[in-house]
């Protein structure tokens, strides 16, 4: 169970905006922009466990446990999070209270030597 008191850390939700380009073809084109802000409990986990019991050291995971209400309840798997100087994206969110209180977002940090430009 989560207290109030742990969500002691404050994080920032980006969400992508479509916007149409106009000068060029009228395709859409997407960017990030900050959604707000939400605190969360955050717990730093090692890699992604396979199921084949290998390891992978190379990705940082994070679990963000957020309230279910304001922004932790608009948060998608489309959104990152942005947190310590990084950005993490949403790879899935679990309600873990019995009475669907609390979210929790797993999500992986994106190097920014991975990615592309």
């Amino acid at each position: 169970m989560i207290a109030v008191g742990m969500l002691d850390r404050k994080v920032s939700l980006w969400q992508p905006a479509q916007t149409q380009n106009t000068d060029y073809g009228g395709y859409n084109k997407s960017q990030y922009t900050a959604a707000g802000f939400m605190y969360a409990h955050v717990v730093w986990k090692g890699g992604k466990v396979s199921e084949e019991g290998e390891q992978m050291q190379n990705n940082q995971y994070c679990e963000f446990y957020v309230r279910n209400s304001g922004m932790g309840a608009q948060a998608t798997v489309r959104d990152y999070i942005y947190f310590d100087d990084g950005q993490f994206y949403i790879e899935y969110i679990n309600s873990v209270d019995g009475r669907g209180k609390f979210l929790k977002i797993v999500a992986y940090q994106i190097k920014p030597t991975d990615i592309q430009k």
